[in-house]
């Protein structure tokens, strides 16, 4: 139970949160509501570190999303304003690394997150993205893009081991 005290604090945190009020009574229950959810549902406690953050990379990878996301907006915005019918949408295979489920759900989440652009799925054997792109200039562009997104992820977040991967090569 030691090793889950975390997760009885975090969920403490949230009855209180969502109470609204730090009372000994909201407190009491649910300490006792946490303790049972742990208790009767058994979540699984990771055995080791999957993920890191570097500070100074996500510095990098703030201010880089952040810039994609503007430019993303201004063209979905432009395609808006000038409706025509120029749209070249396209499904773009790209290959990934696929270093770990975590670092792959990142990615696929921030590229959804990207105006114009949706994660249709994520295949794992071999690890490849299927992305629907609104604006298509170039699908190697479009490979080029999502294949460094990967790489700014992974030296944010990830092991080691897993930016030894990701610096190793083209993915598989």
């Amino acid at each position: 139970m030691i090793r889950r005290l975390p997760l009885v604090i975090w969920l403490l945190a949230v009855w209180v949160g969502l109470w609204g009020n730090l009372s000994a009574a909201n407190v009491a229950s649910g300490l006792a509501v946490a303790v049972a959810l742990v208790a009767v549902f058994p979540f699984p406690v990771p055995q080791t570190r999957t993920m890191t953050v570097r500070p100074l990379r996500a510095l990098v990878f703030v201010m880089f999303f952040a810039w994609k996301l503007v430019q993303a907006s201004a063209v979905v915005a432009w395609e808006v304003v000038t409706p025509r019918n120029r749209i070249r949408e396209a499904i773009v295979a790209v290959p990934i690394h696929g270093v770990s489920d975590t670092l792959s759900t990142i990615v696929a989440n921030l590229i959804t997150l990207t105006p114009g652009t949706l994660t249709l799925e994520l295949a794992h054997e071999p690890p490849v993205l299927y992305v629907h792109v609104l604006h298509t200039r170039s699908i190697e562009g479009v490979r080029r893009d999502v294949q460094r997104l990967e790489r700014i992820v992974t030296r944010t977040f990830g092991s080691a081991a897993a930016q030894r991967m990701i610096e190793g090569g083209a993915p598989k």
